[in-house]
């Protein structure tokens, strides 16, 4: 149910309180009610976008060509980020978890621990089960390489729309809109009391609880976890300990073409309706075998579309696609801001581009009604644009893991915001050793292309320019991963293996900002999972909570 009263906000002692209703935060108050506990769930928007409520999220970037503006980034309403993203669920991989000589960090947790939860967060994302699925009548005997993985897509993507009547149903989660977490009281035994929190009417107050969960991003979770440590040194591992540190992202862009050889293969590579459920699309990745052989990064691959903004491909489908998302109303409407800018970039040639729409508008006539009906009113959306050629020959997209650097941090600025609070200075570091595993994995990929026959690899950029290629177009701050880690202990991470925070019996964090290696798959798929373990986990001490007193002068 939804509670606009913060008169009750503050008046009651709470059972658990989950900050933050994205997706990660929605499933673990979904969860917590499927296992009969109560949950109150805080979030700082509202199911509006309110540029007052949205501009507490404004940060400042050390580096504004790696770190993606905030305020395009997230989004402070109910529903967070699925409100802006593309949907796309993948899994961190076995590799992830395991020792590598390539990356020195460490998950407490083992892979099987992590993967026994996906079954429940693909249901919560509805984005089906299966992430490999072979090409049919395409064998392939060298496995240094692999073709069959899959991104699978939420649908709806939006867990406003998926998730606002159930949650407006439960007897079991009281949701507060508007309510902004601005600090924290701990009481005698480092137990997290209370949190300070700010209404929409102005109104402060203490929201005491049993038990509190963090799930609020991975930036805002570590500016509010860096303001009380700023007020309290000795807390969450002291200033010089992991808070705030290896935040990580993604690299991702082109460097290089595919051209298949392989018809079959180059078919395999569109969005499809994988068991009838939702749409997937296939990746190339190395083997985990070949990744511990070679020292490779964790990088997936897949053929793409030409950048749309340039008329030059002649497509009157891309042409049509960058005049429609050139025009800010429409392409808001289509797609998020983060995403309408990446695809129009600059600005291009209208003229041309209007040139391109006109000479093909034959084949347009013949594209258009379909690819409207898959994408606007089909009970499964289509997530995206693809479509091959005669040639066979793409842009080959990278997406590539993004090694922990404790140098790479998220930390205060003396600016504050209008609640007082701090503002976070994103310093998002990305290094040579980085791009150089970036062009290390695309010169394996090359050979294995050619001893298998299945297709070539061609450069775009001579051998010098790569590494500072990948080191041009890296920057991300979309995928807000490692600022609140696991670790052993508080010298590695923030929180222990059940996303408790070392030092407090009460304070969990989930989200991706608990992940010590970001792996090449997009976070949130991942968090959601272990957003159910948490829930599982803090249903199992549920009786242990309710025998803890919540002081009540604090």
């Amino acid at each position: 149910m939804f509670i606009g009263d913060s008169a009750d906000l503050y008046g009651r002692t709470h059972n658990i309180c989950v900050v933050g209703a994205g997706p990660v935060g929605i499933v673990l108050a979904l969860e917590l009610a499927r296992h009969g506990l109560e949950v109150t769930l805080l979030e700082s928007g509202t199911f509006e976008i309110e540029p007052d409520i949205q501009g507490l999220s404004h940060a400042i970037t050390a580096d504004a060509a790696r770190n993606t503006d905030m305020m395009l980034a997230v989004q402070r309403r109910f529903g967070g980020t699925s409100n802006l993203w593309g949907a796309g669920c993948v899994p961190l991989d076995p590799i992830d978890f395991e020792r590598r000589t390539i990356c020195d960090a460490r998950w407490p947790i083992s892979y099987d621990e992590f993967a026994r939860y996906l079954p429940d967060a693909c249901r919560y994302a509805h984005c089906g089960l299966r992430f490999a699925l072979p090409v049919e009548g395409v064998v392939i005997e060298n496995d240094h390489f692999v073709v069959d993985r899959l991104m699978r897509y939420a649908d709806p993507p939006s867990f406003l729309v998926a998730y606002r009547d159930a949650v407006a149903r439960s007897r079991l989660i009281r949701t507060y809109l508007g309510a902004t977490a601005t600090g924290m009281r701990f009481g005698p035994d480092e137990r997290l009391a209370a949190l300070e929190v700010r209404t929409r009417d102005s109104r402060d107050g203490l929201v005491r609880a049993r038990a509190f969960v963090l799930a609020c991003g991975g930036v805002e979770t570590a500016r509010l976890l860096l303001a009380v440590q700023a007020e309290n040194p000795g807390l969450f591992g002291g200033a010089s300990g992991p808070l705030g540190r290896y935040y990580m992202g993604h690299l991702s862009g082109a460097i290089a073409e595919i051209r298949f050889s392989n018809r079959r293969l180059d078919r395999s590579f569109g969005f499809f309706l994988a068991d009838d459920i939702a749409y997937a699309r296939r990746r190339i990745t190395a083997s985990a075998a070949h990744q511990q052989r070679a020292s490779l990064p964790n990088v997936s691959f897949w053929p793409t579309l030409p950048a749309m903004r340039n008329p030059d491909h002649r497509d009157p489908i891309l042409s049509l696609a960058y005049l429609a998302l050139s025009f800010p109303p429409l392409g808001r409407r289509l797609v998020s801001e983060s995403l309408r800018r990446i695809n129009i970039g600059d600005g291009g040639n209208t003229l041309a581009h209007l040139r391109n729409v006109l000479f093909g508008a034959p084949s347009l006539a013949g594209f258009l009604p379909q690819f409207l009906y898959r994408r606007l009113f089909s009970q499964c959306r289509l997530p995206g644009l693809h479509f091959h050629n005669a040639a066979m020959r793409y842009p080959l997209h990278f997406h590539a893991e993004h090694l922990p650097n404790a140098q790479s941090r998220v930390r205060l600025s003396e600016e504050r915001d209008v609640l007082g609070l701090r503002k976070a200075v994103l310093d998002l570091r990305f290094s040579e050793r980085d791009a150089e595993g970036v062009v290390r994995s695309h010169a394996h990929l090359a050979r294995w292309l050619e001893a298998t026959g299945l297709g070539e690899l061609i450069w775009q950029f001579p051998a010098g320019e790569r590494i500072g290629r990948v080191m041009e177009l890296a920057g991300d701050g979309v995928h807000q991963i490692g600022t609140v880690r696991m670790g052993a202990d508080e010298r590695t991470g923030v929180v222990d293996g059940d996303c408790r925070v070392f030092g407090s019996g009460n304070l969990f964090v989930a989200g991706s900002a608990v992940f010590p290696t970001s792996g090449q798959a997009n976070p949130t798929l991942s968090s959601m999972a272990l957003g159910v373990r948490l829930a599982r986990h803090l249903s199992e001490e549920a009786a242990l909570l309710e025998r803890v007193p919540v002081p009540l002068h604090l």
